[in-house]
């Protein structure tokens, strides 16, 4: 069965063979050396947006202070009906619709899909993440545009692209899992591939994701996930200091992908949070890609229907063909100048540590506790931060050590006397 499917898939996928030379060796960081191999295409939506953006400076202080001042008016208007309702028979209905309203899951994600970078980023600053989502994103800056740019010419060394426009919301996940299936392909044919599409749950909240990279070790013979990052520099940075929200970013990656190896995935719990209709037919420009399924027989009717439910059931199976991945997980460096390789960091999945840290992180998105700032010794971040002037948590702590001061102040002048 699974035979016959990518049998029809690889008629449907578009693809071209091409040499090393033309795609500029693909095969750094000890990747796959092919003399050549298959190059994939790739589709994207026209209103897709799958992580959070930068935001241009000129429109930034304007989005800050506009949700301040919707954020403080709710939270009064919140106060004010919470009163209000002391007396009401149906007070505890209340409270929890409330809840539900305050937290940043309902707030900033809609209570559907939340990302990989939405838990990741929460280990670095707290603070600045919630107050990123208030502004729809934090400051572009000519390191991110660096970044961005870097990474868009590694996929496009290993995938075709073309933009498709989309009608609903079917079409967006639909692309979503065609390209799961793209990436799967290569990944099958080339042993490599780039910006794979990943989901699943953490503590009952969607999580969707894109990985970097993946690929296979020669010498290992095992799938290794990895990140890509940039530096400044082009030297490669102490193995301490390989950031935790990077650690954090690749371990959930790697949960991610396990478990749809597995194939511990419910697809219509998916189906329901997102608010999809699974059995909804795509619109012309993404059907007319998909119907050369037409001669696919699934089991149970002849004829292959371009919905995300048969477009799923290729996903499940395609991921039941390989291995779970590496505990060796990978973050490679790329010179922010030109682009170039600088090498690779490494270090080994803990169960325990993303574990724990996955249920902290689901409690400020269920809105069960609210963002912490930075302990002390680590206080220097808030010098680069874009918020650090308007923090409340900063500016707590600068009064509480002011306070402090104060008082020991008091105490020894009593002492003098």
């Amino acid at each position: 069965m699974f035979t016959r499917c990518l049998k029809y898939l690889r008629q449907f996928i578009i693809t071209r063979r091409v040499s090393n030379k033309e795609i500029g060796n693909p095969s750094s960081n000890n990747l796959f050396d092919n003399k050549s191999y298959i190059k994939f295409t790739r589709l994207k939506a026209l209103r897709m947006n799958d992580n959070i953006r930068g935001v241009p400076g000129n429109k930034f202080s304007r989005n800050y202070k506009l949700a301040r001042e919707v954020s403080e008016a709710q939270t009064n208007s919140t106060k004010v009906a919470g009163s209000s309702s002391i007396d009401n028979n149906n007070n505890h209905h209340n409270t929890s619709l409330s809840h539900e309203e305050k937290s940043p899951y309902a707030k900033f994600r809609g209570s559907k899909a939340l990302y990989v970078t939405d838990f990741a980023s929460l280990a670095w600053c707290e603070m600045q993440q919630h107050y990123a989502l208030m502004v729809g994103g934090k400051k572009e800056t000519k390191a991110m545009k660096a970044g961005s740019k870097i990474h868009n010419e590694l996929e496009l060394q290993v995938h075709d692209i073309i933009t498709i426009p989309t009608k609903t919301k079917e079409d967006l996940w639909g692309i979503k899992l065609y390209n799961v299936i793209v990436g799967l392909e290569s990944l099958d044919f080339n042993h490599k591939t780039r910006e794979l599409p990943i989901f699943g749950f953490v503590s009952d909240l969607f999580v969707f994701g894109i990985i970097d990279q993946v690929g296979m070790k020669k010498r290992e013979g095992e799938w290794t996930i990895s990140d890509t990052k940039t530096r400044v520099r082009p030297s490669l940075p102490d193995q301490k200091k390989i950031l935790p929200s990077v650690k954090y970013q690749l371990m959930l990656y790697k949960k991610l992908f396990d478990t749809l190896i597995q194939g511990a995935i419910d697809d219509e719990i998916i189906y329901q949070r997102l608010c999809l209709n699974p059995d909804l037919e795509f619109s012309s420009e993404l059907a007319n890609i998909i119907k050369r399924f037409r001669n696919f027989d699934n089991g149970e009717e002849k004829g292959f229907q371009p919905n995300l439910r048969n477009l799923m059931k290729i996903v499940v199976n395609n991921f039941g063909k390989f291995r779970k991945s590496s505990n060796t997980l990978e973050v490679n460096y790329k010179y922010q100048k030109d682009g170039s390789d600088i090498g690779s960091l490494y270090f080994e999945y803990d169960e325990n540590q993303i574990t724990n840290y996955l249920t902290k992180s689901a409690k400020y998105w269920k809105g069960d506790r609210t963002p912490d700032g930075v302990p002390i010794e680590e206080a220097w971040k808030c010098q680069i931060c874009e918020f650090a002037d308007d923090c409340e948590w900063r500016l707590n702590k600068i009064k509480e050590l002011s306070q402090t001061k104060r008082a020991l102040a008091e105490i020894t002048n009593a002492g003098r006397k």
